[in-house]
């Protein structure tokens, strides 16, 4: 079995544009085909409207002027004299009929559609006058097919019942039957005389189908046909081609406009061969598949050109990035392939190579150079034993002298020193920063004499809170670098609480500053330099910044009933990045 070879990106991007050129144009000319026939058959519906409107006008006046001749005979004295007074005598018969032929023959010299008119009796008797010359006077069999058309006209009494012609099932040789020798349409009315078809009596007037037809022949374009069709859906009359008495069984091939009319319960239809009306659409599809196929073959032989310009340089730096992903740096410097934007995204991406290997370079040297900062680090580890086995050998010196002053110095210290050199982490408990600021106060205390008085204020449910390692000790030595005084007793008074967040509160009762001095002191904080005198401030406001973001504030504000007041506020148990 022979495996099917699996296509490329390249193979596919050239058949997705060539079967996107085929669906869009395909699409366009399907589209512009249907709208181009919807309307021709719009067009076709709207003409033959018009023209069906004007046809149902002239059919009209044509039988109410047929039907008023009709309801003029009614009230005839020849015609009540033929149905009910019958001579019995052959001249007084032979009179009558000459009476009655000639004035049905004045009628039709006046009404050109009228082609034949007559009366027929209950019992068959007949008199019929054609427009042609041909009278006919004697019996007419009344069959079954005319006693049904009889029993209808009865029903329909007092008005005119329409049929065709030969839907009166005539023999040749009767006196009705001159009127099968043409199709006619047939108007016939009662007279009312009984109550029974048989027992009443009839006038009978044919008018032409060929006057029918010319109410309505001129809906007939495009080798169309024409037809009037009654309400059991048989053809009356027809324009085109002989239907006369079939059923009206339009298809598909032909575009079938009906027209109801107002009157009768018929309908006029024209049926439209599409083949005619939509050769000029045919003629646009044909072109559209010309002009399909050409746009094909161009999108083809583009699609080539356009596959070598743009694919093989996004081929290359797909190569290129799969040997970068297996960690092979080693790409050769690309060709001016194609377009010159693909071009120089292959350069860029070499280049972006070359940088990435003169970095890894440099990276392995800093991982050298680090592991050495590491033995280092290690190798002065050693130091803070030795200063802390210095320090304990200096305060067994005091002691065994009797300095007590200098060997609970030295405690101290190493009290301060001890965590400074043991814990790396930045932030701690609150209890260990109280131990601690106790620790600094009792140097600070032997340093600068005992003129300071220090109270601590904290709730014990938040020694085991998280809290900033030594935030608080450059504020404790500036209130004595700031506010000791040998003259009176100062006070440092820190207050920690917590509600939203964790506030801290460093009062330093011995110094005052003004608005201007504050403004010139957060300067300094917000733009710090050794100079400046305030870089422990500068440092806590850093180290909040880096700690907690936007949620480390720090601000100060001084009164005289005070003194200099620092606040701190920062998120409690917040996560710190870093540890």
């Amino acid at each position: 079995m022979i495996k099917m070879r699996k296509m490329d990106w390249r193979q596919k991007v050239l058949l997705s544009i060539i079967g996107s050129t085929i669906l869009i144009m395909g699409l366009f000319f399907f589209i512009t085909y249907r709208y181009f026939v919807r309307k021709l058959e719009t067009s076709n519906e709207k003409i033959v409207a018009i023209t069906f409107e004007h046809a149902e006008n002239e059919l009209e006046d044509m039988m109410e002027n047929a039907e008023l001749h009709l309801n003029q005979y009614a009230n005839d004295d020849l015609i009540w004299t033929f149905v009910q007074e019958y001579p019995d005598n052959e001249i007084g018969r032979s009179t009558l009929a000459v009476k009655m032929v000639d004035n049905f023959s004045d009628v039709m010299s006046v009404n050109h559609e009228v082609s034949a008119l007559g009366v027929l009796c209950g019992n068959g008797r007949t008199i019929v006058s054609s427009a042609a010359g041909k009278n006919r006077f004697g019996d007419t069999k009344i069959t079954d097919g005319l006693g049904g058309v009889l029993s209808r006209c009865k029903e329909n009494y007092p008005y005119v019942m329409w049929i065709p012609s030969w839907e009166l099932n005539l023999e040749s040789n009767s006196p009705l039957g001159i009127m099968m020798e043409t199709p006619a349409l047939v108007g016939l009315k009662a007279l009312g005389e009984g109550k029974e078809p048989f027992e009443d009596s009839y006038l009978v007037l044919a008018m032409k189908e060929e006057g029918i037809q010319k109410t309505f022949e001129s809906v007939a374009f495009n080798k169309s046909k024409a037809v009037l069709v009654n309400e059991q859906g048989m053809i009356i009359s027809d324009v085109g081609e002989n239907l006369l008495g079939k059923k009206y069984a339009p298809d598909d091939t032909t575009q079938n406009i009906e027209y109801a009319l107002s009157y009768s319960g018929w309908k006029m239809c024209n049926m439209i061969p599409k083949k005619e009306y939509l050769q000029d659409a045919r003629n646009i599809r044909n072109f559209g598949i010309a002009i399909t196929g050409i746009a094909i073959i161009a999108t083809a032989a583009v699609a080539v050109v356009w596959s070598r310009k743009y694919t093989r340089p996004i081929q290359n730096l797909m190569e290129n990035m799969h040997r970068v992903g297996n960690q092979e740096f080693d790409i050769e410097k690309p060709e001016r392939w194609g377009w010159r934007e693909l071009d120089q995204l292959n350069e860029e991406f070499y280049s972006t190579v070359q940088s990435l290997k003169e970095y890894i370079v440099r990276l392995k040297q800093v991982e050298r150079e680090k592991a050495r900062e590491e033995l280092l680090a290690l190798q002065y580890q050693m130091n803070p034993h030795f200063l802390f086995n210095s320090l304990n050998s200096i305060r067994w010196m005091a002691m065994m002298t009797n300095n007590t002053v200098v060997a609970d110095a030295l405690v101290t210290l190493g009290k301060i020193i001890t965590p400074i050199l043991r814990n790396p982490s930045l932030t701690w408990k609150v209890e260990n920063e109280l131990e601690f600021l106790d620790s600094y106060v009792s140097m600070m205390r032997l340093r600068y004499g005992h003129d300071m008085d220090y109270i601590m204020e904290c709730p014990e449910e938040l020694y085991g809170e998280e809290f900033p390692r030594f935030i608080l000790q450059p504020l404790i030595e500036n209130c004595f670098v700031h506010g000791s005084d040998t003259a009176e007793l100062r006070t440092i008074h820190v207050s920690i609480k917590y509600e939203d967040y964790i506030d801290v509160q460093v009062i330093n009762s011995g110094v005052y500053y003004d608005e201007a001095q504050l403004k010139q002191i957060g300067n300094q904080i917000d733009s710090p330099s050794e100079s400046s005198g305030h870089v422990g401030l500068a440092n806590i406001k850093k180290r909040l910044d880096l700690l907690y973001g936007s949620q480390g504030k720090m601000w100060i504000e001084s009164n005289r009933d005070s003194g200099f007041i620092v606040h701190i506020r920062f998120p409690k148990n917040k996560k710190i990045s870093g540890e």
